[in-house]
């Protein structure tokens, strides 16, 4: 679509018509349009012929750029040298001249909307122009200075004279910003893009141009359009980088800045973001504002993150390496650009991002990494805390797939490599062991895999030199002559043997125990680990995995298991415990538990590892809580690691009342927490157990506090979903519903637990609960949408993460759960509204009308899937629609009835409708308009909206109307008799009053409702803003707009305020 440039509106920068800016104007007809000159000089009247077919040939492509600008350059060169003698100086009338005409040319396209390739071509070549102008106008003066000094060459740092081009440009950006105060959006798109353009070729600004400009583009940054918000970031990019030069404005260089890292983190549009993101310099002042868009609720966004910001600052330190001295110092050890914490936290969000796009991205930076460490495993594995990063395995993973050659180049064959492991080195050996597993690569996997005696002989020897660093440990903890820096090296030392004798375990784990005698001594090694007081917690989980593996099935790991903690406690005394009256803070209770208490016979203690005297010397010096403790934390471990019921493992029954139950009621937290943890994994593997320990965990929920509270509620959530509400709360079959809605009823006062970890675990079990269909009560669904949408719940994050997945998850499952939803509809949307109205000032909530669209969302019959078999229910918005028109009986709020009546607006009408529920819906309307009409326009828009929908989408029931309607006898109207019972109305008179007015909605007046409804928003519009989403009809395929002129680009010019509301909150 050409742009006819030739003229210039006597207004430019607050022109608003479109329709005279968009068209198909030959360089002709332009010309005749521009006022003939005064002047009578024969070169200023060509500029109004010469100018405009430059632009008219540039606006359709970007090919004659070049030609054009330097023909223009000719023009403006001649225009140059007209000048005027005055007394008071010199006139430069030519350059005035050209710069009008220029001018004139240039705003006939800053009217034009966003989107139109020929008014984009126009920006970019005034832009190209300016520059190249520049360029041409300083190597004539140049020339000139030289010519003067005797054919001398000018001196390059000799501060340039001013010339026609610098003062074309200073003219331009004055006039461009004048349009930054333009009521019309895209004059306000047009300079901004126009002045962002221009930036790139300024060779010279003065002090106070580049403050107004400074100023102008700051305010832009916050202009309403998001589209000018861009174009205003983008400018002020290119500006920061000429204020960091400039040593005397280092506060301006930083409010730049603040103003980008501001709108990078809180601009409420993806694509502004976006815009900051790209043009935010990464230093270690913005790296963490950089690496917090991670998290972007935009995919793309995040996907930038890693291809652009991370993989430019990988390339800055590669380039750093490489050049050496001062900057390779500067860049830092780390080959990455990021240090080691930084560089975890990408990989750890990167390899467990959803979004297929933005892995793909991740993994990509990931293998740029590897290549930026020399393809070396080991030196990238290095760049990495591997002992507390998760997500470095998926990384090597990402590697293998895209280098899958570098599989076939590592060998762990040699001895050297095994005596001398490192934390990477072993987890290296241990991730490509698990690689060619998980592949059945049996070949290499052979090839990978020592000898299981040799690698038994390897754990033990890594073993015991991680028993004699705890020994030493122990022993200078306590000293004050041991620095705490050095105490520090010997914790992370432990810390990092320990994560290798994991990881040599993890690849035994994957070893083949064919060899017998590798076996035993494997079996040996294990049995021994296990028994010694001083392993590590971390390594308990790794022992028991590979002791199962070696053990003759689960009765005989039990049996071992229980043997051992027997050995742990043979030394201990018995009134080392006290297992009296509990501490007043709620630790302890006086519940009995009905189970076996035969202690099993004790053991003798197996050979140590270790030397007898030393590892009495151990025993000796064990804190006897702490060998409780490691005794529950083994015990735990192995009920992690079982199924069936308990009463087939025999072995087991004496640790309940000989430790787990003395536990429970300890006087210490931490074995407290154990030991319900224990009892809670055996009542799940025995229901008996579980039916006498039930009232035990709710006890503790109701006395306990802090991590003991959460453990049992966890506890009481998971015997609820393994053995079912009805048979933990109920004996009997009579009284099983009042037991189970008892229940119910004290789970959701969880949610109002003053702890935010009892809130969150509550609320996760009853999502559970409810997933199950276990809970399928309606009171248990709105508790879970308020406490979702409460500012009161604002910080818990872990809790509205629970529920933004379940609540769409759950709704979307099935019609039943939407139906579910839609009962608890309007009193939920009441609840919500009253909240946000009372709410305090530094509490943060979405609107009533976005609570709605949400709602509305999770009701849409769209997102439940066709199930063969399976009928869904389309009717769920229409109930909805009467539930809607019900409150507006009552509600006589504005606000209120505002939003219900726009949400009427937003529903899904199916293709189908019983006539029965079009009467119905017809009768409500009717009855409101007479009872309690609706006053303000904007409401009264809505809700005419939604009358000419319905009657478009079912015309045959329109027609027919009340004249068949049986309001005693049709089943469809009971609640609906009910609700006019209720409020005192006989619905024979409003069925009477529909009869006799003359304005009845039928098919053939949809449309000229239709017209109606247009014509009153058009009087009610302030302001040009975007159109609503109006009813939805399963009749269209597509689901578009009910609205005629929903397809006309233009449209968004003329809408009314309140749906710009509403979709300003749908967004």
């Amino acid at each position: 679509m050409p742009v006819a440039v030739a003229s210039r509106p006597k207004n430019p920068a607050s022109a608003g018509g479109r329709g005279s800016d968009v068209a198909a104007a030959s360089a002709k007809a332009s010309r005749d349009s521009l006022p003939k000159p005064a002047e009578t000089n024969t070169t200023l009247i060509a500029l109004h012929a010469s100018i405009p077919p430059h632009f008219q040939q540039a606006q359709h492509s970007l090919a004659n750029h070049r030609k054009n600008i330097v023909s223009l350059h000719r023009i403006h060169l001649k225009a140059a040298t007209v000048t005027e003698k005055t007394p008071k100086g010199t006139r430069l009338v030519g350059e005035k001249a050209f710069n009008e005409v220029f001018f004139g040319c240039l705003d006939r396209v800053l009217p034009i909307k966003k989107g139109v390739a020929n008014a984009d071509r126009i920006c970019k070549f005034v832009a190209a122009y300016a520059t190249y102008a520049q360029e041409q106008f300083r190597l004539q003066a140049r020339a000139e200075r030289a010519q003067q000094r005797g054919n001398h060459e000018a001196d390059e740092d000799e501060e340039e004279e001013d010339t026609p081009a610098t003062r074309f440009t200073s003219l331009l950006l004055k006039h461009l910003l004048k349009g930054f105060a333009s009521k019309n959006k895209n004059v306000r798109l047009r300079c901004c893009g126009c002045i962002a353009l221009l930036i790139n070729g300024l060779e010279s600004l003065d002090e106070a141009l580049f403050q107004t400009l400074k100023s102008f583009l700051l305010s832009r940054a916050k202009d309403k359009e998001s589209s000018v918000r861009v174009q205003a970031v983008i400018a002020l990019a290119k500006l920061q980088a000429s204020e960091d030069d400039m040593e005397d404005d280092a506060d301006g260089a930083d409010d730049v800045r603040q103003v980008l890292i501001e709108t990078l983190r809180f601009d409420s549009s993806a694509e502004v973001r976006r815009a900051a993101l790209f043009n935010i310099t990464a230093t270690e002042e913005t790296q963490p504002f950089l690496l917090e868009r991670l998290r972007d609720v935009d995919p793309i966004n995040r996907r930038c993150v890693y291809l652009g910001s991370l993989s430019m600052k990988l390339q800055t330190q590669i380039q750093a390496m490489q050049t050496g001295g001062a900057a390779a110092a500067a860049a830092g050890p780390s080959r990455l650009g990021l240090d080691m914490d930084a560089a975890g936290e990408v990989l750890r969000i990167g390899m467990g991002e959803r979004e297929p796009s933005v892995k793909r991205a991740a993994k990509k930076l990931v293998t740029a990494w590897f290549d930026a460490c020399g393809s070396d495993l080991v030196v990238f594995l290095n760049q990495f805390d591997v002992v507390s990063s998760k997500q470095v395995e998926a990384a090597l993973q990402a590697i293998f797939e895209s280098r899958p050659a570098i599989m076939a180049q590592v060998s762990f064959d040699a001895e050297e490599f095994w005596a001398n492991l490192s934390p990477s080195t072993a987890f290296l050996a241990r991730a490509f062991v698990d690689h060619f597993k998980r592949t059945g690569n049996e070949r290499r996997l052979e090839e990978c895999l020592p000898m299981v005696t040799a690698l038994a002989f390897r754990i033990q020897s890594e073993y015991e030199a991680l028993v004699k660093l705890i020994e030493q440990f122990n022993v200078t903890a306590n000293s004050v002559l041991i620095p705490e820096e050095e105490q520090q090296i010997q914790l992370f030392t432990i810390r990092n043997k320990t994560f290798i004798v994991s990881q040599l375990l993890g690849i035994a784990l994957a070893s083949d125990f064919g060899d017998e005698i590798g076996r035993r001594k494997m079996f040996g090694l294990v049995r021994d680990m296990i028994s010694d007081a001083e392993l590590p917690e971390d390594l308990v989980p790794s022992c028991l995995d590979v002791l199962l593996k070696l053990s003759n099935g689960q009765r005989d790991f039990m049996r071992m298991i229980v043997e051992i903690v027997q050995v742990l406690g043979v030394e201990e005394d018995d009134d080392t415990f006290d297992y009296g009256t509990p501490s007043a803070n709620g630790d302890g209770d006086d519940t009995t538990m009905s189970v076996d208490a035969t202690p099993l016979a004790r053991k003798k203690t197996r050979k140590s590892i270790r030397p007898r005297s030393d590892a009495a010397g151990a025993s000796s010096s064990i804190d006897p809580v702490a060998l409780e403790t490691r005794r529950l934390v083994i015990v735990r471990a192995m009920l992690e690691r079982v199924v069936g019921a308990l009463q087939e493992n025999t072995a087991f029954h004496g640790l309940i009342p000989q430790l787990i139950a003395p536990a429970v009621r300890s006087k210490d937290a931490a074995v407290r927490e154990l030991g319900l943890a224990c009892l809670a994994l055996c009542c799940l593997l025995d229901l008996k157990l579980a039916l006498e320990s039930f009232p035990l965990f709710i006890d503790q929920v109701t006395k306990a506090s802090g991590s003991i509270k959460l453990q049992a509620v966890q506890a009481v959530f998971d015997l609820l979903i393994v053995h079912t509400i009805s048979v933990m709360c109920s004996r009997n079959q009579a009284g099983e519903e009042i037991a189970s809605r008892q229940m119910i009823h004290y789970l959701l006062s969880l949610l109002e637990d003053d702890d935010a970890q009892i809130q969150s675990a509550a609320c996760e079990g009853m999502a559970k609960l409810m997933l199950l269909g276990m809970v399928d009560d309606d009171e248990a669904l709105k508790s879970l949408v308020l406490i979702y949408m409460s500012p009161e719940t604002m910080l818990n994050q872990e809790l509205r993460q629970c529920l933004s997945y379940f609540l769409p998850v759950y709704c979307g499952s099935s019609s039943w759960n939407q139906r579910r939803l839609q009962r608890v509809f309007v009193s939920v949307l009441q609840v919500l509204t009253e909240v946000h109205e009372e709410k305090e000032e530094d509490q943060e909530m979405v609107t009533p009308a976005q609570v709605g669209m949400q709602l509305l969302d999770w009701t849409d019959p769209d997102k439940v899937p066709m199930v063969p078999g399976r009928i869904r229910d389309e009717t769920v918005h229409v109930d909805v629609a009467i539930d809607l028109i019900r409150a507006l009986y009552t509600d006589d709020d504005k606000d209120h009835r505002k939003v219900m009546c726009q949400l009427l607006g937003k529903l899904y009408l199916p293709a189908e409708l019983d006539l029965a529920k079009v009467q119905e819906v017809i009768l409500l309307l009717t009855g409101l308009k007479k009872l309690n009409p609706i006053e303000d326009t904007v409401s009264k828009n809505a809700l005419a909206r939604f009358e000419a929908a319905l009657a478009k989408a079912y015309p045959e029931q329109i027609d027919a109307g009340l004249a068949d309607l049986d309001l005693e006898g049709s089943p469809v109207l009971a609640d609906t008799r009910e609700f006019f019972a209720s409020i005192r109305v006989d619905p024979a008179q409003i069925v009477a009053a529909y009869v006799k007015s003359a304005r009845k909605v039928s098919a053939s007046a949809a449309s000229a409702g239709m017209r109606k409804v247009s014509t009153a928003s058009t009087r009610t519009s302030t302001s040009s803003r975007a159109s609503p989403a109006p009813v939805r009809s399963a009749k269209s395929k597509a689901r578009k707009n009910q609205s005629d002129d929903s397809d006309d680009q233009d449209q968004e010019e003329d809408d009314d305020d309140d749906d710009e509301e509403m979709d300003d909150d749908d967004d």
